[in-house]
């Protein structure tokens, strides 16, 4: 009877290891997932930037279009390196231009020029350049 006993509790003792082992596992298999989603950005999350500008008065001014991307532009006029461009042309409130760039990736910094154009398609050189972080949030 203590023989049987005793391989009775060798098999608990056994199991009993045998679970915490597979939970280590199961909690490192876990941590390994959050890891590479967190690493390669597969749960990437995107930011904004408001952009808001003097108004340019001349009587035929057509629109603005700014001018974005991750790396500081190489002149003064357009397109001088930048990667993007949004025509925003005049906005519905033309003495307090601004204007929303959405789903800018975080974690990176971005620059951004302003210019106008006017009704015969002339295009100014760049206003100053600004930038901005683009951090990521928790939900």
């Amino acid at each position: 009877m203590d023989n049987q006993n005793n391989i009775s509790d060798q098999q608990n003792s056994k199991n009993y290891f045998l679970k915490i082992i597979v939970f280590i596992v199961v909690i490192l298999i876990f941590i390994a997932i959050v890891f590479f989603f967190d690493f390669f950005n597969i749960s990437k999350s995107f930011g904004t930037a408001t952009l808001s500008w003097t108004a340019n008065t001349e009587s035929d001014l057509a629109g603005y279009k700014i001018y974005y991307g991750i790396s500081k532009r190489t002149g003064d006029c357009p397109p001088a390196g930048y990667s993007e461009n949004i025509n925003v042309q005049k906005t519905t409130s033309p003495d307090k231009p601004a204007y929303k760039i959405e789903n800018l990736d975080t974690g990176k910094t971005y620059y951004f020029s302003i210019t106008s154009y006017d009704v015969s398609g002339n295009e100014s050189c760049f206003s100053a350049e600004m930038s901005k972080n683009i951090l990521k949030t928790k939900p």
